[in-house]
C-alpha cells in the first residue's frame, strides 16, 4: 500500500487521539515521504516540529496498525536530511539505483514560489529563480549562499516544482551535496560509473544543496567538474546553495571554484524585521489564526537569525496560548521564555569588519590585506579602512598599522574618498556600507 494511503487512513483516526492544537500544528503538516512492508517515513516541515513528533511514534504506529491492520514502524525525518534520501535509497532495492524521476520526487511540494516570502535579504535571489523556472538562461550557473535557514533550500526547491509543473518534459534532478558524495563513494565500490553519470549528465535542471560539501572530497570533485562542464557546455541550468561564498571554499580545486564563479553569485541575508512581520502573518493566514500586534511584533523582535527559528517561535506560541485558552503578551513571553536569551553584545573587531566587507564583495580576506590595487580590491579596502576608523574610533596610524604598515595619508585618503561617497544616498557605496554595517550591528 503505497504511503500516502497509509497516512490518510491513519490521519483520520489520529485526529481523535490528540487535541486540535497537536493535530493541526504538528501532525496535519507530516508529509508521507515513503513506505514499504515495514517501514512508514514521514517528514515534517521543521527540526521544532520534528522535536514534537517523535515522541509521539507509538501513538503514529498505533493508529496505523488500527487503520491498516498491520504494524509498521515509523520514522519522522526532515525531507532534506541526508538521512531521510538514505533511507529511501535503502529500504527500495527493488527500483533502479540512480533514477532521475525518484530524484524530482524528491522535491518538497510545500517550497513554492508562492509560499516565499519576499523582503530585502533575499528579493534577487527570488528574482534570479523566478527567472529560470520560466525557462531565462541568462543565469547559468546560479550560486545562493548564506546563512542556515534564510530560505535558499525553499528557493531550490520551488524551481524544481515550478519546473515540473510548466515544463514536465524537463529531467529535474534535486540533491543534496552529501547525498551526492555518498552516490559517488557506492558508485566506487560497484563500478557502475555509466548509471551515475546517465542520471547527473542528463539533467536538464541540476539543483544541488549544501554544495560545501565537496570540499576535501578530492575524487568527488574531480567527478563533479566533468558534470558541471557537461552540463555546462550543453546549455543545461545548474543552481547551487551553500553556507559560503565560492571564494571561501578554500579545500575546494580552483577549477571549480572558477566555475561556481563564473555565473550569478547571490547572497541571501538574514530577514529584516517587516519581512519577518509579513512571514508571521502568512503563517497566521495559513492556520487561520490570529494573534495581537504586540505578540507578533515580540516574537519578529526575538527571532531575526533565521526563518526555522522563527516559526518555531510561532508554533510554540500558538500551541500555548492554545492550550491555556488565552492569546496576550505575556502569554508569548511565558511561552518562549526557555527560546529566548539575553542578546549579548557583538564585538565589533578590524578583523570582523575585513571578513564581514569581504563576503559581502565576494572576495577573500587575503584579498584585503593584499597589496592588490585592482578596483575590485582597492574599493572593499577602503571600506574596511572607513568603518575602522568610523566606527571604532582607530587612529589612521593604527588602522595603517593593521593593513600591514600603509601610511597613515593612505588611510586618510581612503578615509575621505569613501565619506564624500556617502553624501549621495542612492550610490553603491551608501547602499553597500549599510548593508555591511547592519551585518555587523544586527
Amino acid at each position: 500500500m503505497e504511503a500516502s494511503r497509509i497516512w490518510s487512513q491513519t490521519l483520520t483516526l489520529l485526529k481523535d487521539e490528540v487535541s486540535d492544537i497537536k493535530f493541526k500544528t504538528f501532525i496535519q503538516p507530516l508529509t508521507p515521504a515513503f513506505s514499504n512492508n515495514d517501514l512508514l517515513i514521514l517528514t515534517t516541515p521543521d527540526s521544532f516540529s520534528q522535536e514534537q513528533v517523535i515522541p509521539m511514534i507509538p501513538l503514529i504506529r498505533n493508529c496505523i496498525s488500527a487503520a491498516i491492520g498491520k504494524e509498521l514502524d515509523v520514522k519522522i525525518e526532515l525531507p532534506e536530511s541526508s538521512l531521510t534520501l538514505d533511507m529511501i535509497h535503502q529500504h527500495t532495492s527493488s527500483a533502479p539505483a540512480m533514477n532521475t524521476e525518484n530524484s524530482a520526487s524528491q522535491l518538497n511540494t510545500a517550497y513554492t514560489f508562492d509560499s516565499f516570502i519576499v523582503g530585502a535579504g533575499n528579493r534577487f535571489a527570488h528574482a534570479a529563480c523566478v527567472s529560470v523556472a520560466e525557462g531565462g538562461k541568462q543565469y547559468n550557473p546560479i550560486f545562493l549562499y548564506g546563512g542556515s535557514g534564510l530560505g535558499k533550500t525553499h528557493l531550490m526547491h520551488a524551481v524544481g516544482n515550478a519546473v515540473m509543473a510548466k515544463m514536465p518534459s524537463k529531467k529535474v534532478v534535486y540533491v543534496n551535496c552529501e547525498r551526492f558524495v555518498n552516490e559517488f563513494i557506492a558508485t566506487i565500490q560497484s563500478g557502475k560509473y555509466d548509471d551515475f553519470r546517465e542520471k547527473y549528465r542528463n539533467a536538464d535542471f541540476l539543483l544541488i544543496d549544501d554544495i560545501q560539501f565537496l570540499e576535501r572530497k578530492e575524487q568527488t570533485q574531480v567527478e563533479f567538474f566533468h558534470t558541471f562542464n557537461e552540463l555546462y557546455e550543453s546549455g543545461k541550468m545548474i543552481l547551487m546553495t551553500c553556507d559560503k561564498p565560492p571564494q571561501s571554499l578554500s579545500s575546494l580545486e580552483e577549477r571549480l571554484r572558477s566555475r561556481f564563479s563564473s555565473g550569478l553569485i547571490v547572497d541571501i541575508q538574514p530577514a529584516d524585521y517587516e519581512t519577518r512581520i509579513a512571514i508571521l502573518n502568512r503563517r497566521m493566514q495559513d492556520d487561520h489564526i490570529t494573534l495581537p500586534d504586540s505578540v507578533v511584533d515580540y516574537i519578529a523582535s526575538n527571532f531575526a537569525s533565521n526563518i526555522r527559528e522563527l516559526d518555531g517561535a510561532f508554533k510554540t506560541v500558538v500551541a500555548y496560548c492554545f492550550l491555556a485558552n488565552s492569546f496576550t503578551l505575556d502569554d508569548a513571553k511565558i511561552a518562549l521564555k526557555d527560546m529566548i536569551s539575553p542578546k549579548q553584545a557583538r564585538q565589533v573587531t578590524p578583523e570582523l569588519i575585513v571578513e564581514v566587507v569581504a563576503r559581502a564583495y565576494n572576495i577573500t580576506v587575503n584579498d584585503i590585506m593584499s597589496n592588490k590595487r585592482s578596483k575590485e580590491i582597492l574599493v572593499p579596502r577602503q571600506i574596511c579602512m572607513f568603518l575602522c576608523r568610523s566606527e571604532l574610533n582607530m587612529t589612521y596610524p593604527k588602522i595603517g598599522e593593521f593593513f600591514g604598515g600603509k601610511d597613515h595619508t593612505t588611510i586618510l585618503h581612503a578615509c575621505n574618498k569613501i565619506e564624500t561617497s556617502l553624501k549621495d544616498e542612492n550610490s553603491e557605496i551608501f547602499i553597500r556600507i549599510d548593508s555591511i554595517k547592519k551585518r555587523l550591528f544586527n
